[in-house]
């Protein structure tokens, strides 16, 4: 991907994240949302660890398949 289209899609990115933290932030069940999202956050999080692993260990073993 060139240079521009990533900070084009980190720039969406980031409005998106800011108009959702801006409606968060004015909403009345904004405890309740907060929860929600450090739910989501949490399980991305394991997601993200767990494929880092995974990638870790088959890159192990193409190094080891290589030698």
């Amino acid at each position: 991907m060139k240079k521009s289209n990533s900070n084009l899609l980190f720039l969406a990115i980031g409005a998106a994240v800011g108009a959702a933290a801006g409606y968060v932030a004015a909403s009345d069940k904004k405890e309740e949302w907060l929860k929600e999202i450090n739910k989501l956050v949490e399980k991305v999080k394991s997601n993200v660890k767990g494929s880092h692993s995974k990638i870790e260990e088959e890159l192990e073993d193409l190094v080891e398949d290589e030698d």
